[in-house]
């Protein structure tokens, strides 16, 4: 996926106009491909964080880190932290 320029792109375009985004486990490596991820607060899978912090990205290993509109996560097992982060995020962002 990360390789697929579309959904560089896709990515790019809900960054620009700061919509949600979530990402876990080797999910933020479309986002450190498409250079989204410089001075943001994230985490992701361990065999990933070198290269997370490589790309400026400011690694927590925690089960979930919220960094304005991006939710990451590192592992199926924090899945129920990172969904709800997104689910409060996704109640605040929908329309009235």
């Amino acid at each position: 996926m990360r390789q697929e320029g579309s959904a560089l792109d896709i990515a790019r375009a809900f960054f620009a106009q700061n919509k949600p985004v979530a990402a876990i486990c080797h999910g933020p490596q479309i986002l450190i491909s498409a250079s989204l991820l410089r001075g943001r607060r994230a985490t992701c899978y361990r065999s990933v964080a070198e290269e997370m912090q490589a790309a400026g990205a400011l690694y927590e290993d925690s089960e979930v880190v919220v960094d304005g509109n991006l939710v990451t996560a590192r592992q199926p097992p924090d899945l129920p932290a990172f969904l709800r982060e997104v689910m409060k995020f996704l109640e605040v962002s929908k329309p009235a």
